[in-house]
Formats: C-alpha cells, sequence, structure tokens
C-alpha cells in the first residue's frame, strides 16, 4: 500500500508539499498540486484520516450514546440521526451502554480525547457530574444534565400523560394500571407523564396502579415474565397504559387468556414507535415525535460543533394522541371495522 512518502517520490515534491495538497492548508503551486494529484491517481493512495483528523483535532465522527439499540425508540432515533449527520459529512458511532455507567464515562472520555467531534446522549445512568467534565459539544435527548450548557431536546411529557389519561377516562375505563421506570434519587423529565397520568385519574375516582420497571431494561424476556406477573395480580384492570414493547406484550398474553380487546380490556400505548403496526386490534398510542426529534437533535450538536452560537437550551415538541382500536368503544369499532 503506498505511503505519503511514494506519492511525494513520484510527484518530484518534498513530503510536506503532499500534506499541504491533500489538507488543502498552505501554499502550494498550480504545477505541484497536479503533480500530487496525479500521484495519488496512480498510486491509489489512500490517506491516513485517522491521522489527518487527530492533527486538526477533528474526526468529523459524532458518537450517540444509547442505553440499548434493541429498544425501537432508540432505535428509529439514531437512525434518523445517522441519516441527518451523513449528509452533513459526519459519520456515527453509536454506544451501547446497557445501563453501565463506566461505559458512559469511556465514551465521555472520547470527547475529552477529541477521537468524536460531539455527543447526542439518550441515557439517564449516568450522574450530572459526568457531564460537567465534558470537554466538548453535548446536546441531550430529554435528560436535564448541565442546565445552560447541555441543550436539551425532548417532548411535552405531561401532556403526553394527560392525553393517555383522557383517553381511558373517555372510554370509561374504572380500574387502570401504568408500567413506569423504578424511582430514582433525582427526578427525570420523562417521569412527568407518569405523574400527570395518576393525578387525572385519581382525580376522576379511577383507581391507577404503579407497576415499577427495571431500569434501562428493554429485553423481551423480561417484558414476557413482567406482563404474566402483574396480570396474575390484577386480572381485574380495564386500562393499561405503558411504553410500546410492554403494551404489545401485555395486548398478547390477554389475548391469550381469552380477553377482548377493547371489550375488555384497552390500551394506550406511549412512543408511537414502528412496533404499532405490527399487532391487531391496532393500538391507541401517545406518539412522540421521533423524526423531528432526531433533525432537532443534530442540528443543534452541529452548530454546537461548528462554533455558533447555541441559543435555545430547551427545545420542548409536541405529542400527540393516534386513535386506534386498543381503546374504542364497541360502537366505535363496528364503524371503524365497516369502514364508516
Amino acid at each position: 500500500m503506498a505511503g505519503i512518502q511514494d506519492v511525494a517520490k513520484k510527484a518530484g515534491v518534498s513530503i510536506g508539499t503532499v500534506s499541504r495538497v491533500l489538507n488543502q492548508s498552505g501554499y502550494a503551486s498550480e504545477k505541484a498540486r497536479k503533480k500530487v494529484e496525479q500521484a495519488v491517481r496512480e498510486l491509489q493512495y489512500k490517506p491516513n484520516e485517522l491521522a489527518r483528523n487527530l492533527l486538526k483535532k477533528q474526526s468529523n465522527i459524532v458518537a450517540i450514546i444509547v442505553p440499548d439499540i434493541s429498544s425501537a425508540f432508540f432505535a428509529q432515533l439514531v437512525s434518523v440521526c445517522e441519516l441527518e449527520l451523513r449528509e452533513a459529512g459526519y459519520k456515527t458511532m453509536i454506544c451501547n451502554t446497557n445501563g453501565d455507567r463506566s461505559q458512559e464515562k469511556e465514551y465521555l472520555e472520547m470527547l475529552n480525547r477529541n477521537l468524536v467531534d460531539g455527543i447526542l446522549t439518550c441515557t439517564h445512568s449516568l450522574q450530572t457530574e459526568g457531564y460537567k467534565e465534558a470537554n466538548g459539544p453535548v446536546v441531550s435527548f430529554d435528560t436535564v444534565f448541565v442546565p445552560g450548557q447541555i441543550p436539551r431536546i425532548t417532548v411535552n411529557h405531561k401532556e403526553g400523560g394527560g392525553l393517555a389519561a383522557k383517553e381511558f377516562l373517555r372510554v370509561g375505563c374504572k380500574k387502570v394500571l401504568q408500567f413506569r421506570d423504578q424511582e430514582a434519587t433525582e427526578h427525570f423529565p420523562f417521569m412527568d407523564r407518569h405523574e400527570v397520568f395518576e393525578e387525572t385519574m385519581q382525580k376522576a375516582g379511577v383507581k391507577c396502579e404503579n407497576i415499577y420497571v427495571k431500569w434501562n431494561e428493554f429485553a423481551d424476556r423480561y417484558y414476557q415474565d413482567l406482563v404474566r406477573d402483574v396480570y396474575s395480580q390484577y386480572p381485574d384492570v380495564d386500562g393499561v397504559f405503558g411504553t410500546d414493547a410492554l403494551i404489545i406484550h401485555f395486548m398478547r398474553y390477554v389475548q391469550r387468556k381469552g380477553k377482548r380487546i377493547p371489550e375488555d380490556i384497552r390500551f394506550v400505548a406511549y412512543d408511537g414507535t414502528n412496533l404499532r403496526d405490527m399487532i391487531f386490534p391496532t393500538l391507541t398510542c401517545i406518539r412522540q415525535p421521533i423524526k423531528a426529534l432526531a433533525k432537532k437533535g443534530v442540528e443543534v450538536l452541529l452548530n454546537k460543533i461548528q462554533g455558533s452560537m447555541v441559543e435555545e437550551k430547551e427545545i420542548v415538541l409536541p405529542v400527540e394522541l393516534i386513535q386506534g382500536m386498543s381503546t374504542m368503544t364497541v360502537k366505535e369499532k363496528e364503524r371503524y371495522l365497516m369502514g364508516k
């Protein structure tokens, strides 16, 4: 494989001249430039991009830190981010933490060592202090790390919790349960939806049971076991609220038990990922604008990388309720199936 010395020898110029031509920095005569370009083509020379980028303290790589890429929400978010970054000339490094704080620290250290130009983070496993020490551009999806320093792209979770609660009330549910993350020492914004949901149901006189889910646990087997155990404890619930994957597992389980959806039990999912298209009856969901979240996150991060002033420290996007069969009344279901 040809090296920079071979290019210089074939072009009849110094290594420094080759470097200036390849990096488009400093002076090189037009004659020398053409010789170098010709030599590069003939030798099929591939520059050492890593070395060049380290010299410039620029890698053209953005790291995206996620708890688990197997989660449909994070998979879709990362997919859109990767496309947006690619179109802007950046490569994407996907960093899967699996809830391990030490891994998250290692990824942040890559930013401090100029191995990546910036970080998009979707996690909530590392304490705020770890991000205070980040020596470079960071943008967070949802989690508040360092107010005023790390911009946050999120959705109106309070609105989402309220929309879900009102949908259950609209169809007359009397005993509901919601899946929520285990309590933590600090408050995370996504928890707002659970608090609003419970408060709204209780004010309406509807019993609301809270089922706590392990942090950063997305495995199907865990969801299956959890659903089985929960249903054995609460076989008489008539409404269930949780993330897409959990709700789909629950719907499948109760259908095997002979329950009718929505006649016997109704469901509202949170996120609105592609998973909702994989089940029948169709699923009512609170949809997060995943594409818009990703686009805005990349936009803000690239502005920070390029040194532009980022005035918006928090961007809150709206959610929306997408009606499916899983919360329809009997009459609504009949009209829906008849195409009316």
